[in-house]
């Protein structure tokens, strides 16, 4: 009986040997490995679009997901920012942080977003996002993720030309392709300057004036270089997280659906976030010597003009024929309600 009890032991613990090696039986240490994912972001931690939306989306993810997923990421000294674009679609990173106007080149309907102002939920519920992210899908193998609207926009600083019109002939504004339109349509000259060298841009006078989201003057230190801050702001800065396609496909459900439901909040609580910086980041700038210029109001009404309807025309509805008129479309509707 002992040499049976014995041998009935030894089948056993050699059968439970086998299934562990094969698979069929799993043991907490063998749990499911973590899917790591790598992403590229356009800017340095300072700014606060990283600080104030990606970095609480990366945080939430890596709290929430429970070690299936994991994101850690890398700045624009790793890839510059107009450039970051081509290793996500190729799957050398997995999704990016980033702006529409560092790839508008490739996709342009994304620069739409900017054009009105809304918050996330009213864009996903008119339908915006689906626009933009079938343009994305089927143009760069990225799906749009998320678009976080900051509610705040854009702003041009001037070094220490005072105006009190809509021209801003003989002056050169460092611009992305996204400014362009609006700043040659008001007499300026567009400069590029990679957002790393405004600083030395307009220090050095390379050039008279900056555009560039009314947030961030503080965070680069804007004002020892930089006199004004010309009013009306304009536009709704929409950041994007764009995601590799394969990527995400290769995700389990439950992760796309918690990654998804992350957005959402994301572009909610990151707009909340940084409308309420703006009042104190103009006070703070204007105790360090860069006042608000405000143009008068017929000026004013050029000014957002020369910005929307040149904007519309030469940014989207020209350069995507068959995803601008559609998004234009959607946006006409939805303000109307």
């Amino acid at each position: 009986m002992k040499v049976k009890r014995r041998l009935s032991i030894f089948i056993g613990l050699v059968t439970c040997s086998v299934l562990l090696s094969t698979g069929f039986l799993s043991a907490p240490a063998q749990a499911q490995k973590a899917i790591e994912w790598r992403m590229v972001v356009s800017w340095t931690p300072e700014f606060i679009g990283v600080r104030k939306m990606f970095i609480p989306f990366v945080e939430k993810v890596n709290q929430r997901a429970a070690g299936k997923l994991k994101i850690s990421y890398v700045g624009p000294e790793a890839v510059p920012p107009f450039e970051q674009l081509k290793p996500v679609r190729e799957g050398l990173f997995d999704g990016s942080f980033t702006h529409s106007a560092y790839h508008m080149g490739e996709v342009s309907v994304g620069q739409g977003m900017d054009l009105f102002t809304a918050t996330g939920k009213e864009r996903r519920a008119a339908g915006l996002n689906k626009i933009v992210d079938e343009a994305y899908r089927k143009k760069a193998n990225v799906t749009y993720l998320a678009g976080i609207p900051d509610g705040v926009g854009y702003h041009l600083m001037l070094r220490n030309q005072k105006i009190d019109k809509a021209d801003l002939t003989g002056l050169k504004i460092r611009t992305s392709p996204f400014y362009d339109p609006m700043i040659k349509a008001l007499g300026g000259a567009p400069v590029r300057v990679a957002g790393g060298e405004i600083y030395s841009a307009l220090e050095r006078g390379v050039v008279d004036g900056a555009c560039w989201p009314a947030l961030g003057a503080l965070d680069y230190k804007w004002y020892e270089v930089a006199k004004y801050q010309v009013r009306p702001r304009f536009g709704d800065t929409v950041y994007q997280i764009l995601v590799n396609l394969d990527s995400w496909n290769r995700l389990p459900k439950d992760l796309q659906d918690l990654l998804t439901q992350i957005a959402i909040e994301v572009e909610e609580e990151g707009r909340i976030a940084t409308m309420g910086s703006l009042e104190s980041d103009e006070k703070e700038l204007q105790k360090r010597g860069m006042d608000l210029l405000a143009l008068p109001p017929k000026e004013a009404e050029k000014f957002l003009n020369a910005f929307y309807e040149r904007s519309w025309e030469e940014l989207v509805l020209k350069r995507e024929p068959e995803f601008g008129p559609r998004l234009k479309e959607a946006v006409d509707r939805m303000r109307k309600k």
